[in-house]
């Protein structure tokens, strides 16, 4: 076994590994029905308070 050769392999191994990684994660291997799930949480978008709502009012004096 060839030293030299050896490393090389493992170079274009790990570039390849690295290309393919990066090609799975930003979707782009979707028409192999490959990717990431995508994260869905529809509840905490009906959760949300519009802020235009929002009414702040005085505090209560307290009674003494």
């Amino acid at each position: 076994m060839n030293s030299k050769h050896f490393w090389r392999n493992v170079v274009f191994a790990l570039a390849a590994i690295n290309l393919l990684f990066w090609a799975w994660n930003s979707g782009s291997l979707h028409f192999l029905g490959l990717g990431p799930k995508p994260v869905q949480e529809p509840h905490r978008i009906e959760n949300q308070v519009d802020p235009e709502l929002l009414q702040i009012k005085p505090a209560a004096s307290e009674a003494r």
